[in-house]
């Protein structure tokens, strides 16, 4: 299946439901046919039963019409092929990493073991500087571009036919000013500077998906909407870097034993 993920909307719903998520890089993919919400932070995704699917499926849309430096030419691999890839270094920000329930904790923990283990793999402590302002910067900008766009639909909209939880989202969106987004930019360069800092000793940086598992639906839900910021925050904790810094980004599945 596709989605678009602004926020983790492809990776967190993977990650419930036991699938692969990916998003790849910013500007890997076309954004024709998509509704322009949040033009710098989101874009469409894969989710799929395995890797080897989305690997697949990744091939037959990725645009490779005109190499670009923001698009450079793709060498897929073979899926026949069986050699593991060696001396990989993981990047774990152990204070963010463990802010997460107890289960999920454990299970990426033993991920990291597994993959230790079986192939060499070698985790690195970093430190990840500012990250809740990294969070409040995407919300500020992914509220602001969504506002920007719906914009000429808002006044044509009957309130009584849009869920609560949208309602408050674009009263909260519509709060934002000019200058919280051009701060939020400002936010974006240093993340920047941040994260190329880690790339420089590390491959990847590794986390949960989501910080806790799925919750129980209220049973007003259909009829009103869900709208629980506090596990909402717990959810989409982790997925903020990737789209905010357009970053590929891609949640796999992992077992506790």
């Amino acid at each position: 299946a596709l989605g678009v993920d602004g926020g983790g909307s492809v990776r967190m719903p993977a990650a419930l439901c036991g699938v692969v998520g990916f998003k790849p890089t910013a500007g890997r993919l076309s954004n024709a046919g998509v509704l322009p919400l949040n033009w710098t932070v989101g874009m469409a995704g894969i989710l799929a039963g395995t890797v080897e699917d989305a690997v697949v499926a990744y091939s037959a849309i990725v645009d490779q019409s005109q190499p670009s430096y923001l698009r450079p030419e793709l060498n897929l691999p073979m899926l026949t092929s069986t050699p593991s890839i060696s001396n990989v270094r993981l990047a774990k920000y152990g204070k963010w990493f463990n802010d997460s329930s107890e289960d999920i904790r454990t299970c990426c923990d033993k991920a990291l073991q597994t993959l230790r283990a079986q192939y060499g793999w070698e985790t690195l402590d970093v430190t990840v500087p500012e990250i809740e302002e990294m969070r409040l910067a995407h919300y500020v900008t992914i509220g602001s571009e969504c506002t920007a766009s719906l914009a000429k639909y808002l006044d044509k909209l009957k309130r009584s036919e849009i869920g609560w939880d949208v309602r408050v989202a674009l009263g909260v969106y519509g709060s934002f000013s000019s200058r919280a987004y051009l701060n939020s930019q400002r936010l974006r360069n240093r993340q920047m500077f941040f994260h190329k800092e880690i790339f420089k000793t590390a491959d990847v940086i590794v986390s949960p998906m989501t910080g806790v598992t799925a919750y129980t639906l209220q049973d007003d839900a259909l009829s009103s909407g869900e709208l629980d910021y506090i596990n909402g925050a717990a959810l989409i904790r982790y997925s903020i870097a990737g789209n905010f810094l357009g970053l590929p980004a891609i949640t796999v599945m992992g077992w506790a034993r």
